[in-house]
């Protein structure tokens, strides 16, 4: 066959070209008729698998809690934070320079703002294509944001009670002991109160956390890992109070909150509350529990009066519960400057907490606890369960002897 030769069929090819000339350069096998069923079904799938991986992990962690304490509790976490925190830390040697005061927003604040911005631009890009796209982009948006917590943090959920790591027996606490644990922690703030009281240091406070933190690893390494916490108070201060909340941790960032203009002894119990969640203790009555146990062995005695007096408004609220008499006569017979204190700190959040934020706080809060295998609220009078083992225990705080 000569090379200016052609076939039939090339001839044909040939015409039809001549007639339609994109023919030639459309493939026909490639033909695209729109989505399949299938599709939507894989998109779905892979828009679905951050959120249900999270929920799996969450779920099966709480029937492990020894592998979990195990192996991510003292393993995994410590070193994955470590990763995070570098940030943060740069961060706040850069701009909170002055403490707790607010001069400038956390890196925590400035994270969330940025990714706000972020998923309202990826979210409002896929509303343009339609609602099943924007609804799957959501999915992915919350399901990737609840795997990066899982995992940052939430795991420690589910690891082992702090009492069975401190050896604490918590059975069923009796009218009497918890009677006994407020009349020694009565007399204890009492002592306190006799020294001259002067306002806290707001620029100090997270340093002397941080040091009554690291003395207690020191004591008792299995409590955790960060002897330098970060410590902030953040530029929402304010809106926090407002809604009941005198601190937040972010496991982003692994910045401890507290809101500012607190009361002293609020604002040094929650400093040392935020830090045992960087610690890893995710628990809320956990972390009130250390707050005190850490405050009152601190040697420093502004820690070891604020401890005292939020660790004995926790008794007495479960005296009142367990025996309204008792406790009506316990406060008749009070000291006068210890019922000064919790006057104040009343009259405070009287004054700056909304009934309606504190009220949706407290029902998030209620989500959030039950989601991650908590009772709920309630399961704050763990504490005083804490503080009655410890006091059986005979290994008190100083204050307490």
């Amino acid at each position: 066959m000569g090379a200016a030769e052609v076939t039939t069929a090339e001839q044909d090819s040939v015409e039809d070209a001549a007639e339609d000339p994109e023919e030639g350069l459309r493939p026909r096998a490639l033909a695209y008729d729109g989505p399949t069923a299938r599709d939507d079904v894989r998109r779905w799938v892979r828009c679905v698998i951050p959120l249900a991986v999270a929920l799996v992990l969450s779920v099966v962690a709480r029937f492990v809690p020894a592998q979990v304490e195990e192996i991510y509790s003292r393993g995994i976490y410590p070193r994955l934070a470590g990763l995070v925190e570098g940030p943060a830390r740069s961060w706040s040697e850069a701009k909170h320079a002055a403490g707790l005061s607010r001069t400038a927003l956390s890196f925590s604040e400035v994270l969330v703002m940025g990714v706000l911005a972020l998923v309202a631009l990826f979210l409002t890009h896929a509303a343009f294509k339609g609602v099943g796209t924007f609804v799957r982009r959501a999915f992915w948006v919350v399901g990737f944001g609840s795997l990066s917590f899982v995992v940052l943090w939430g795991l420690n959920h589910a690891r082992e009670p702090l009492a069975q790591t401190l050896n604490l027996d918590v059975s069923p606490v009796a009218v009497g002991e918890l009677d006994r644990v407020a009349d020694e922690m009565a007399i204890a703030l009492s002592a306190l109160l006799e020294e001259s009281i002067e306002p806290v240091d707001r620029k100090a406070v997270p340093t002397r956390a941080a040091e009554a933190w690291a003395l207690a690893l020191e004591a008792i390494p299995s409590l955790g890992w960060q002897t330098r916490a970060i410590v902030v108070g953040p530029e929402l201060s304010e809106t926090l109070v407002s809604a009941g909340i005198s601190g937040v941790f972010s496991p982003f960032s692994q910045e401890a909150h507290v809101a500012a203009h607190l009361p002293d002894p609020d604002l040094l119990f929650t400093a040392l509350h935020e830090i045992a969640h960087v610690q890893g203790w995710a628990r809320e009555d956990e972390a009130n529990y250390l707050a005190w146990r850490v405050g009152s062995r601190s040697g420093d005695p502004d820690f070891e009066r604020a401890s005292l007096i939020i660790a004995l408004g926790h008794v007495h609220r479960a005296l009142e519960i367990a025996d309204r008499e008792l406790m009506a006569a316990r406060w008749h017979d009070l000291d006068p400057r210890i019922k000064a204190q919790f006057s104040a700190r009343a009259a405070f959040w009287g004054r700056e907490r909304s009934m309606i934020a504190s009220r949706a706080a407290r029902a998030v809060n209620e989500v959030y606890l039950r989601s991650h295998g908590q009772a709920g609220v309630a399961t704050y009078g763990r504490m005083v369960d804490l503080i009655v083992a410890e006091w059986r225990s005979g290994d008190r705080a100083d204050v307490l002897r």
